[in-house]
């Protein structure tokens, strides 16, 4: 496919010319089906979000540091399920962008800045997560999460803001068939400061996280694996001394140990939620990956034959991760379950695997009267 020039021609609206080249390189069925599951994702993920948003806001008892970062994860993929999504399914039902041509760019500025936004936050929760489990420390603290989430939002906006000074250009209206919205990439002579920034974009928006969560998965796994093994030695000293362990060989007789600081951080909740961050961390890694890697490859391929036949499903998988987030923390997080009905009692009969027990508390403003029966004297 060759790039549309830089200087070419751009309308504010979708011309009709453009219509049947859409319908031959996207045929109808495959807009149907993607349709129909954008539209899934835009109501699940959007109020689903939404709602994670609402109960940290709230609840003052749901403020804690990860739950901050899981609210402005939530916040991101809130607008991205419902102010940027929309607007594809806009351009892939009518074979073209429709909407006047300023907001081609900004979608994909802002899409960029949500991106970064919220795999910054899983990356921060996946740290706290390594220093909390290997360091047996807790360093985060709601004051200081806030402070995190403002530097991570200015962050995204200055990475993202190159493009608008000259760094690249933004793909001309009207958009090859298949691309549901305008793509940054390098100019055609591809000079060195493009192709510098198109790394580093990478490099912050999918590089970076997967590093860090990979570092920290495997520290975590190994801090694990090393008290499993200790475990299994203190059982096995156990039984060669039948039982008793003298005072002088065991760890909280020693004298030493009375004089160790405590440890005063609830690790058994904590590594509760480990799971729930790894299920998180590898639905971005699967479901993100082809796109940030399709993205990369164009930008330093000039040769390549770019075909956005496949662009909308790309896309559409980056999506993913946004909508399936909060079914994710319906499932593995049982605070969230309890807050989601407290708050919204209508919602209880739609969450899964709610237990009885849950279910008589849909009620909590009710008032209820019990009676003993009387003991009869003998």
């Amino acid at each position: 496919m060759v790039w549309p020039e830089a200087g070419s021609p751009s309308v504010g609206l979708g011309n009709s010319s453009s219509n049947d080249s859409w319908g031959d390189s996207v045929a109808v069925g495959e807009r149907a089906f993607l349709g129909f599951v954008g539209v899934v994702m835009a109501l699940v993920g959007g109020i689903g979000n939404g709602i994670v948003v609402v109960l940290v806001c709230r609840s003052a008892a749901m403020r804690s540091a990860i739950n901050l970062l899981l609210a402005a994860m939530a916040l991101s993929d809130t607008v991205i399920l419902l102010l940027l999504l929309p607007l594809d399914l806009i351009t892939l039902a009518g074979g073209g962008w429709l909407l006047p041509s300023p907001l081609c760019s900004a979608h994909a500025f802002l899409l960029n800045v949500m991106q970064i936004q919220g795999v910054a936050a899983l990356s921060v929760i996946c740290v706290d997560r390594y220093i909390i489990i290997v360091r047996q420390q807790e360093f985060l603290t709601p004051c200081i999460t806030c402070c995190i989430i403002a530097v991570s939002w200015v962050v995204s906006l200055a990475v993202s803001l190159p493009a608008f000074l000259g760094v690249g250009i933004y793909t001309p209206l009207p958009l090859p068939p298949g691309l549901t919205h305008c793509e940054w990439r390098p100019r055609e002579a591809r000079p060195p400061g493009d192709l510098v920034f198109a790394s580093f974009t990478f490099f912050v928006i999918y590089l970076l996280p997967v590093l860090v969560m990979s570092f920290s998965f495997a520290g975590i796994l190994l801090k694990i694996r090393q008290n499993s093994a200790k475990i299994h030695s203190s059982d096995g000293r156990r039984d060669s001394y039948a039982g008793v362990i003298p005072a002088a060989q065991g760890d909280v007789a020693s004298p030493t140990s009375a004089r160790r600081p405590l440890v005063t951080v609830d690790l058994r909740y904590k590594t509760q939620t480990l799971t729930t961050v790894i299920v998180l961390s590898v639905v971005f890694f699967l479901w993100r990956s082809p796109l940030h890697l399709s993205q990369l490859a164009h930008a330093f391929s000039s040769h390549l034959d770019v075909s956005y036949k496949v662009y909308p499903w790309l896309l559409w998988c980056a999506y993913v991760p946004p909508a399936v987030n909060p079914v994710i923390y319906t499932a593995r997080i049982k605070k969230f379950r309890n807050a989601v009905v407290d708050v919204f009692p209508c919602l209880l009969n739609l969450l899964p695997c709610t237990s009885s027990a849950m279910r008589r508390l849909s009620n909590p403003g009710a008032i209820y009267m019990i009676h003993h029966p009387r003991r009869e004297s003998t």
